[in-house]
């Protein structure tokens, strides 16, 4: 394995200038992301719309899966179609039109919502929505395996006549999407076997309803963000397998400033999440090498030299050249000689953490802050949208409804008739969601109203929840 630095690569991706072309003193690149190394799918263009509810991914997010083009679901296309294909009077087949017409269309917008139609939706307006489902499946390491299933259920969903007819004009879900685009780096890796485990149960347990698919890449998604988020903020001695807690509340539960939903949930995550632009800048220019075949991201440098495929000190040299290079062209910003110095677990670890410092502090201290603010917000309002609730004094705190109870007690239960109370708690933190002992009673006691509750003594031990049909 080697490491050089590239300075031609990093001229040519961040638009470098000389200061024959711009004055010394000034902003000489553009902080560009997301060519080399591919982190989310977020960009720090405010025009973009992000997508808020994951409804909105689903049919893409199949479409990836399965590999397949987007049909054309123009209303006129499948009218043309249609009048191709079946036999009928004009004022049947004008009858017949328009009955498809209000029974699959919403403003145009042909309607995927069943397992039966997901591989049949059209190319969506948001261009967030094809980034994200690709990051997603990029992420969670779909593959053939989970096309397969996709693809069995599709076989075994059980098409109205309509349905049938509208599935043949729109035609075959069968060809390959051409693409040349770099798959998303997996930073944390304990997320996608388990979010395969519950979407390969849900599809063979036909769960499979908007609602459903969109709790699950909403939970997910949740889980893969916040936790690389965390595990970036540890740089080389970052754990992909390993979560931190995070602690939620119950939608109905009083909270106070000292509660571990208030201390150990949406305040401390908030921490690592607005350093996410400036990792992935720093990111960016870490991959700015002569050999660009691969990614790398902070714990696979620092992982290198530890097992002596890149020697220490070689490595830290070539990072502070990258630095040289990217402070020498922020000439708007002159106070970098007063970062302090980073102590890692090596060199290595040293120095990738002080170019760090470099990119977040001239961000923060310059009017480029907001750049860094629109990417940080793309993933906080998803963050607001799905996952938090305003407490008044105690703030924002992550946060969970009935619904999200139902559905996460249904994915850990699965096929079981009940589980024991303990486990089911460790089946939500299995998932990245924390209760402390306050919220966990009033769980019981929810579940005890729903009448799901077996109890078979006082102990917690000896309590079951039983399945939810």
């Amino acid at each position: 394995m080697d490491y050089k630095f590239s300075e031609e690569a990093f001229r040519t991706n961040f638009n470098w200038k000389s200061t024959e072309e711009k004055g010394a003193d000034s902003l000489r690149i553009t902080h560009n992301n997301d060519l080399r190394f591919k982190l989310f799918p977020y960009n720090a263009n405010g025009s973009t719309p992000i997508v808020l509810d994951t409804k909105e991914l689903i049919g893409e997010f199949i479409k990836v899966a399965l590999k397949i083009k987007t049909p054309d679901t123009d209303f006129s296309s499948v009218e043309q179609k249609l009048r191709e294909n079946v036999e009928a009077s004009d004022e049947d087949f004008a009858q017949l039109s328009k009955t498809v017409k209000s029974i699959f269309y919403k403003d145009d917008d042909f309607l995927a919502d069943n397992i039966g139609l997901y591989a049949y939706s059209g190319k969506p307006q948001n261009k967030s929505i094809p980034r994200t489902a690709k990051f997603l499946n990029n992420v969670f390491l779909m593959d053939d395996g989970e096309a397969g299933i996709i693809r069995n259920a599709m076989d075994h969903y059980h098409y109205n006549v309509l349905e049938k007819v509208i599935t043949e004009c729109l035609g075959s879900t069968t060809s390959e999407e051409e693409t040349d685009s770099a798959n998303y780096y997996v930073v944390f890796e304990d997320a996608s076997n388990k979010f395969k485990r519950d979407f390969n149960y849900m599809l063979e347990n036909g769960m499979s309803s908007p609602e459903d698919l969109s709790n699950l890449l909403a939970l997910y998604y949740f889980y893969y963000t916040s936790q690389t988020s965390i595990v970036l903020d540890q740089f080389g001695q970052g754990d992909r397998e390993k979560k931190t807690e995070l602690y939620f509340a119950l939608d109905w539960e009083k909270v106070s400033a000292n509660r571990k939903c208030c201390q150990d949930g949406w305040k401390s995550l908030n921490e690592t999440v607005s350093h996410i632009f400036s990792h992935a800048i720093t990111l960016e220019l870490l991959n700015q090498i002569e050999d660009a075949s691969k990614m790398l991201d902070y714990k696979a440098i620092s992982d290198a030299v530890r097992n002596g495929e890149l020697d220490d000190t070689k490595t830290a040299d070539e990072i502070r050249k990258i630095e040289e290079a990217y402070t020498d062209a922020v000439g708007d910003y002159t106070k970098f000689a007063e970062i302090p110095q980073k102590e890692g677990i090596n060199e290595t670890d040293s120095a990738m953490r002080h170019l760090f410092e470099c990119v977040h502090t001239q961000f923060m201290q310059t009017d480029r802050h907001r750049a860094n603010d629109v990417y940080v917000e793309k993933l906080q309002d998803f963050y607001r949208y799905r996952w938090l609730k305003n407490r008044k004094k105690a703030g924002l705190v992550l946060n969970l409804t009935e619904s999200d109870i139902i559905f996460l007690t249904k994915i850990s239960i699965q096929n079981q008739d009940r589980m024991r109370l303990t486990k089911l708690f460790e089946e939500y933190e299995n998932r990245g969601i924390y209760l402390d002992n306050n919220s966990k009673a009033l769980l019981q006691e929810f579940f005890t109203k729903l009448n799901l509750l077996d109890k078979k003594s006082d102990s917690g031990d000896a309590q079951y929840v039983k399945r939810i049909l």
